[in-house]
C-alpha cells in the first residue's frame, strides 16, 4: 500500500519541518512519514557535521578544502537540498536549479582532495 503524501514546509534557517507555512522563506514539498524521516534524519547528520566543524575552526593551519569535517558538512548540505529537490513543489526545484549546488561536485574540481 503506498503511503499518501502531504504537504510540509521545510525552513532551513531553523531546520525545521512544519505542516503549516511560516513568514520566513521555506520550501514546499509532498513527503510521505517515511521521507520525511529520512529528511530528519539528514539534519541530524548536517547537525553532528557542524560541531565537527565548529572544533576543526580551532586549528588555523588547517584549510577549508583540505578538510574531511568541512566535506561531511557539505555532504549532508547538498543532501538536503537533493531531497528538497526531489520532493519540492516547481518554485523550490527552480530555486535549486538556480543555485547549482546539485551540479556542483569535488570530482568537478580536481585541484581539490577526494574525501574517503
Amino acid at each position: 500500500m503506498k503511503e499518501d503524501k502531504k504537504t510540509y514546509y521545510v525552513d532551513l534557517n531553523s531546520e525545521s519541518i512544519l505542516d503549516k507555512p511560516i513568514d520566513s522563506p521555506s520550501f514546499v514539498i509532498k513527503a510521505n512519514d517515511q521521507e520525511i524521516s529520512v529528511l530528519k534524519r539528514v539534519f541530524e547528520e548536517k547537525y553532528e557535521a557542524e560541531l565537527e566543524t565548529y572544533v576543526r575552526s580551532h586549528i588555523p593551519y588547517l584549510e577549508y578544502h583540505h578538510d574531511p569535517e568541512n566535506d561531511h558538512y557539505d555532504g549532508a548540505q547538498q543532501i538536503i537540498y537533493a531531497i528538497i529537490y526531489h520532493l519540492g513543489d516547481e518554485e523550490a526545484k527552480q530555486h535549486i536549479k538556480g543555485m547549482g549546488i546539485l551540479n556542483e561536485r569535488k570530482s568537478d574540481h580536481p585541484e581539490t582532495e577526494q574525501f574517503k
